[in-house]
């Protein structure tokens, strides 16, 4: 899946399979090949969630910034 592909994933989408695949992991008998594709497909989702939480900061951030320099103009 390129970055692009990923970034069209929403971020509760994303969030929701990764913690299908937790329970899956904690919860069933899977094969060592299962785990591992398992296990794979939650770093992905894993990146693509940090992603979009890196993304949110970013813009907290500058929001905050900007009621600063407004408070400091006033």
């Amino acid at each position: 899946m390129t970055e692009k592909e990923e970034a069209l994933i929403p971020f509760e989408e994303a969030f929701e399979k990764l913690q299908k695949i937790v329970e899956k992991l904690e919860n069933e008998t899977v094969n060592l090949e299962q785990a591992l594709t398992l296990f794979k497909e939650g770093r992905n989702l894993l990146k693509i969630c940090d992603r979009h939480l890196s993304d949110a900061e970013i813009k907290i951030r500058t929001i905050d910034e900007m009621n600063q320099d407004q408070s400091n103009v006033s």
